[in-house]
């Protein structure tokens, strides 16, 4: 069934006509986003996943306003994570208003008519936005796989047993209540290798972190720089999204999964919770993850955690930790890795020039003489 997503009229804008690829990968904005409203971003049928965003889905777009109009099938060119339900979305195909191509950009959870103004944007001048992924990042939801074991003050139980008025041992705030929880399957028979499960083996971030194979969603977030988890790379808690991890021995997406069972919880707040021994994340419930759920679950969840905030903050408050893209994570990784093998390689040079200086020694001292020919130093 076809997935619909309302965008805030300060979250979008166009670019069209001269402006649609001003240079090789970026177009420019055909006016503040203002001037447009009313965008709404329906799925097409038979698309497993339509909360991903993954570049190259289609999409059917409406909207009013200077330009207004609509595409049918609309592609995704960008689809950019930026942390804490944010992310920037670049859909390009034909408004059938006047036949031409355009480019709509959408911003979930980030005011682009701020962003506009504060970037110089008036009817004089028109700033720019990238038509390309800038950190190979596309837009998801977070959850845990089925039999994932979660710490309770009553020990630990597997996810797919909680229910709203257990309680889960945080980090942070002790023994806290859930107040909601869904269960999903999902088919991965045609999904890419960005979007399958990812596996993280048992002691893969650290010393039994986590005790056992966790499977978690790409997208779910890891806590790093802390609590024995991947602390040489991080130098503090960050929350890290688990595809970014991939990275690291041990820790993989599940290329061969072809469906599979997701669970998710939430609290009163964005809490860090143990998973399989590991340090993670419960669900944030910010926009994005709102718009993905059913009609029925979404007036639930309002009335649980009440109305969403003017400023499409999260419902259940701000991210527990700071969060990191998936771009940034997989640099600080890769960083690491060539630090690691510099040192190697001084290292094994700095043996090479010992041996060097042993044996040249060695060649200065000449042979020792043999036990028949050796003088008796004996008194």
């Amino acid at each position: 069934m076809p997935s619909t997503y309302t965008a805030s009229d300060n979250e979008f804008a166009t670019a069209s006509g001269a402006n649609l690829n001003y240079n090789s990968d970026w177009s420019r904005f055909d006016g503040a986003p203002s001037n447009t409203s009313n965008l709404t971003i329906t799925s097409n049928e038979g698309d497993l996943d339509p909360n991903t965003f993954e570049t190259g889905e289609t999409y059917d777009l409406k909207w009013e306003g200077d330009g207004g109009g609509a595409i049918e099938d609309a592609v995704v060119i960008r689809s950019d994570y930026l942390g804490s339900e944010q992310g920037i979305i670049v859909f390009e195909g034909t408004n059938s208003a006047t036949g031409a191509i355009a480019h709509i950009v959408w911003t979930p959870s980030v005011d682009l008519e701020s962003w506009y103004h504060s970037n110089g944007g008036d009817t004089y001048n028109q700033p720019g936005f990238w038509t390309s992924n800038q950190d190979g990042d596309d837009f998801q939801f977070a959850c845990y796989g089925k039999g994932t074991m979660i710490e309770t003050p009553d020990g630990p139980r597997l996810v797919e047993t909680l229910r709203a008025g257990d309680f889960v041992l945080t980090l942070d705030h002790g023994p806290q209540e859930i107040l909601w929880t869904h269960v999903g399957d999902q088919p991965l028979g045609d999904a890419d290798l960005q979007s399958k499960p990812v596996l993280i083996g048992a002691g893969a971030l650290g010393n039994n972190r986590p005790t056992r194979d966790l499977i978690v969603s790409p997208m779910h977030r890891i806590l790093v720089g802390g609590h024995g988890q991947v602390e040489t790379v991080f130098g503090r808690e960050c929350l890290a999204p688990a595809k970014a991890l991939t990275g690291l021995p041990g820790i993989r997406f599940m290329n061969g999964k072809r469906e599979i069972t997701w669970v998710h919880f939430a609290c009163a707040h964005h809490e860090v919770v143990v998973a399989n021994g590991c340090i993670s994340e419960s669900l944030l419930l910010g926009p994005m993850a709102l718009q993905s759920l059913t009609q029925n679950e979404r007036a639930q969840v309002i009335q649980l955690f009440g109305n969403i905030h003017p400023q499409k903050k999260p419902l259940n408050g701000h991210a527990a930790r700071k969060c990191l893209g998936v771009g940034p994570v997989r640099r600080r990784i890769e960083a690491q890795r060539n630090r690691k093998k510099l040192r190697m390689k001084q290292k094994s040079k700095r043996r090479d020039v010992v041996r060097s200086a042993d044996g040249y020694r060695a060649k200065l001292a000449g042979p020792m003489p043999s036990k028949q020919h050796r003088p008796d130093l004996r008194l």
